[in-house]
């Protein structure tokens, strides 16, 4: 489906179901992140590149995030290769250092909002589309934060990695989803997210996808897994879509795409 098809779908609400990722997409997770990398980085006078960093770890925190303890600490070695500012430390290092910043940022991430436009095109959709959420993030820790924004109820089911069969970039994440609505065609669906992992998932899984640059992922790596659509933020999304105030304004927001062909 090509980028203004996707649009004009969701000014019309015209999508069965829409499938949300949450960390990054729906939770701003960023502050939290760069909290906890600055704070050990600080404390074991790292020097790095922080941009390149955040993207490395977060990438890595994300992919990781569903997995029993275990299952960390046997592909540690795999893991830490895709941080460069620790490749000069030994392996014991590198785990004593990745496990603090994961702490530090499981401690802060709790205190991470909602995107502020996240609400609003909620509101909107919510009206005659199924929404979902698919996320690496723990099922009771997506909860808690929907409850504190009182939106749990806007959405249809909520699945965390502990409720998933397999984790993004599998399709099969989506299968608690898609077999109870065997009938509803793949370009029916549209899949919200900010990773390559959402994207790919929902690709082979023959859905619909939006990236959105607003997490971990910058724009141009997106754009290198083609989403049907890319835009900077929710807020952008919006635009497009042309709502103001949880409605359709009189200008649709076309003149202003900035969209990935």
């Amino acid at each position: 489906m090509n980028d203004q098809k996707i649009i004009e779908k969701l000014r019309s609400r015209g999508f069965h179901g829409i499938i949300f990722d949450f960390d990054g997409t729906l939770l701003d997770v960023m502050e939290p992140l760069q909290q906890s990398i600055e704070e050990v980085f600080t404390e074991k006078n790292i020097k790095a590149d922080m941009e390149l960093t955040i993207q490395e770890i977060g990438t890595t925190l994300e992919s990781i995030q569903g997995y029993p303890i275990p299952k960390i600490l046997l592909q540690s070695h795999e893991i830490f290769k895709a941080i460069t500012s620790l490749s000069n430390f030994t392996y014991l290092k590198k785990l004593r250092i990745a496990m603090k910043i994961f702490a530090k940022y499981q401690q802060y991430a709790k205190d991470a909002v909602i995107f502020p436009k996240a609400k609003e095109l909620i509101s909107f959709l919510k009206k005659e589309c199924a929404l979902f959420i698919v996320s690496h993030n723990q099922t009771r820790s997506i909860l808690e934060s929907l409850e504190k924004e009182g939106i749990q109820q806007d959405f249809k089911e909520i699945y965390g990695a502990d409720k998933l069969p397999a984790l993004k970039p599998h399709p099969d994440a989506f299968l608690p989803i898609l077999e109870q609505y065997k009938k509803v065609k793949g370009s029916d669906w549209v899949v919200i997210g900010d990773m390559p992992s959402d994207i790919e998932a929902a690709k082979e899984a023959g859905l619909c996808t939006i990236g959105i640059a607003s997490g971990i992922s910058k724009k141009d790596i997106l754009a290198n897994i083609n989403p049907d659509l890319l835009v900077d933020s929710l807020e952008e999304l919006l635009d497009l879509i042309g709502i103001r105030n949880g409605r359709i304004s009189n200008s649709n927001g076309q003149t202003s795409l900035k969209i990935n062909s």
